[in-house]
């Protein structure tokens, strides 16, 4: 009998799965990263004087009549954009390119930075401001290759390409920008179902501190522009928790001595719903289960802060994905160091996940669920008060990463600048 094309899809990706579990334990050499950024690039509509001429970077210049033309401005930009990777040493093409050549996209992932359009990306009032309606934006997306984590000429080919990109052009990082990180294995097979079941386990632990290097007064906050909202508030593991009670627990689901030992620690006092959370993933039997599990049951929030949707197989775009886990809580920036910073801190906290009973994982995870939740003060009224703790907790689990400051300390000061002058509504 002929399967349906989705029934064969299940089949296949979980025959990977069963081969992922038989290969044993993941390491972090097998880890690969691959970096997507999000960027506006504007263009100077010919004969208008330059609105920033202290900016020596140079402009690509469309013409009066082609302005209305979003392709060919797109067409413009991107070529652009790939030209100057390449002239950085690095092989770069464009997503009219791939079209025209009748490929696709993962033709291209394993080898070359690929420059295409930015779906959330826009102008907000500054950009518009300061163009003079001399402008015309672009919003540009720029995937870069598979990289091994380990190799430590992944930062030194991410830094070149970064370097040439924001000196030769003026792009610009708004609130409808982001920075995504995915990290999967090298060879494309998934990781072992513990290793995501650690993952998700920290992940779920560490969410408020991770995302506190989100601006709270950004339009963007709420992921209004961007998908990536919480997996505290919009997974099913999170309507999971609000809706079953502690008989719904079972303990001797977690079989991962690490995690088993942070929850029976007299030294944690872990909030029943953490504890049940943690329980719920680990009773998770198949990668389908537990993607969907770190999942939205809708569409809006399939691709949450941590996206595990290419292991849940809920609809075309997970069939054709890498099997990665995504980060997708940065926002969009121009500064390197923090872009650099960043996917840093997403490979090593997969890399402590993908090891058993790393104790570099066990000792974060024990601070993190020991925590006090919420955005209360616990006595300290101060409207400050609120900073320094988060930017104190965000170090902490940093250090407990094994991290140098020179990675996280931009990190940190951001966190502290920015909850200052926030007040979280009760």
């Amino acid at each position: 009998m002929r399967l349906a094309p989705e029934r064969v899809d299940h089949e296949f990706h979980e025959r990977g799965a069963m081969a992922a579990e038989a290969r044993g334990h993941d390491k972090p050499e097998d880890l690969a990263v691959a970096v997507e950024l999000k960027f506006l690039l504007p263009l100077l509509i010919e004969g208008k004087a330059d609105p920033d001429p202290a900016d020596k970077r140079p402009l690509q210049i469309v013409g009066r009549d082609s302005q209305s033309d979003k392709k060919a401005c797109q067409k413009l930009a991107y070529d652009a954009i790939a030209e100057t990777i390449r002239n950085s040493g690095h092989d770069a093409t464009t997503s009219f390119v791939i079209s025209t050549q009748n490929s696709a996209e993962r033709a291209f992932w394993e080898t070359h930075w690929i420059v295409k359009k930015a779906n959330s990306a826009e102008p907000g009032p500054d950009e518009k401001k300061k163009s003079r309606g001399h402008y015309v934006w672009v919003g540009v997306e720029l995937s870069s290759p598979k990289l091994r984590a380990c190799d430590n000429n992944t930062q030194t080919r991410l830094s070149e390409v970064f370097r040439a990109l924001l000196e030769r052009h003026r792009l610009v990082a708004n609130y409808t920008c982001d920075v995504h990180v995915h990290l999967g294995r090298f060879d494309g097979s998934p990781y072992t179902l513990s290793t995501l079941k650690r993952l998700g386990s920290f992940l779920w632990a560490a969410e408020p501190t991770v995302r506190s290097i989100r601006n709270p007064l950004s339009p963007n906050y709420e992921n209004v522009y961007t998908w990536g909202a919480e997996m505290r508030r919009y997974s099913r593991l999170a309507s999971a928790v609000s809706k079953s009670s502690q008989s719904s627990l079972d303990a001797e689901a977690v079989v991962d001595d690490g995690v088993k030992h942070v929850l029976s620690s007299r030294e944690t006092n872990v909030f029943p719903q953490d504890r049940l959370a943690l329980c719920l993933i680990w009773q998770a039997k198949t990668h389908c289960d537990l993607g969907q599990l770190l999942s939205g049951p809708t569409k809006q929030y399939r691709r949450l802060g941590f996206n595990f949707g290419s292991f849940g197989l809920e609809d075309e775009r997970s069939h054709i994905s890498p099997r990665t886990v995504e980060f997708r809580i940065m926002e969009g920036t121009d500064r390197r160091d923090m872009i650099l910073g960043w996917v840093v801190i997403c490979c090593r906290i997969v890399e402590v996940a993908m090891k058993p009973s790393d104790h570099r994982y066990v000792a974060a995870l024990r601070r993190l669920l020991c925590m006090y939740g919420g955005d209360k003060q616990e006595g300290e009224g101060a409207k400050d008060a609120l900073g320094a703790r988060r930017g104190r907790e965000f170090a902490a689990l940093m250090k407990d990463l094994d991290l140098p400051r020179s990675v996280y300390g931009s990190f940190e000061e951001k966190v502290i600048r920015e909850n200052i002058e926030w007040t979280p509504v009760e």
